[in-house]
């Protein structure tokens, strides 16, 4: 490699240093769910969240702390993982407070230069109670239960995009969200084991 491009190189790496920072959640937007609190060692100024690109033939199930649906509809494509944390006081380090399995439909990712781009398919998980969705328009909505493998589940629906909420043993609370039809995604819903 030649002198001069060496310096560029260098010259690049350090004019960008620090200026990719973590994700991070405002804490305002984020708020656990009345179903359960987060633990009270959690400061929740002190959120954070990192993603996880998984490969379509990778197993999520050695990535996460749940059992991953079984059914995903053919048009979608294991795209990652994000993770939520919070800082936990007792430990003095980050505690996984939400897990969110993200895959993303096959004809938006071709193109697709981030995941604001794609159509994705969210399946989450916490044992915290923990609800990404707080400030979002479409639990505003008037939501409707629906059974989610003898747990009471609501689903919240608006013209393009589909919520399901609900709480399974031990204080786990799932929500698959997607702009799949309302019977596809009660379907993925119900193959999480």
């Amino acid at each position: 490699m030649k002198p001069h491009y060496i310096m560029v190189i260098l010259s690049f790496i350090l004019l960008t240093a620090g200026c990719i920072e973590p994700m991070t959640t405002d804490p305002a937007e984020v708020t656990p769910s009345p179903i359960t609190e987060l633990p009270p060692d959690n400061a929740p100024s002190l959120r954070d969240s990192a993603f996880i690109r998984i490969e379509a033939w990778e197993d999520p199930a050695e990535y996460t702390s749940f059992s991953p649906p079984s059914y995903i509809p053919k048009e979608y494509t294991l795209y990652g993982l994000l993770i939520s944390t919070a800082w936990n006081e007792s430990y003095g380090h980050y505690t996984t407070i939400g897990e969110t399995l993200r895959y993303a439909r096959n004809d938006t990712m071709q193109n697709a230069s981030w995941t604001t781009d794609m159509t994705l398919l969210d399946v989450t998980w916490s044992k915290y109670g923990y609800n990404p969705y707080a400030k979002d328009r479409i639990i505003h909505n008037e939501p409707e239960p629906v059974d989610i493998n003898g747990y009471t589940g609501l689903i919240y629906e608006t013209e393009s995009d589909r919520l399901i909420v609900w709480t399974a043993a031990e204080n786990a609370t799932y929500h698959v969200r997607g702009s799949l039809d309302r019977e596809e995604l009660i379907r993925v819903a119900r193959s999480i084991p």
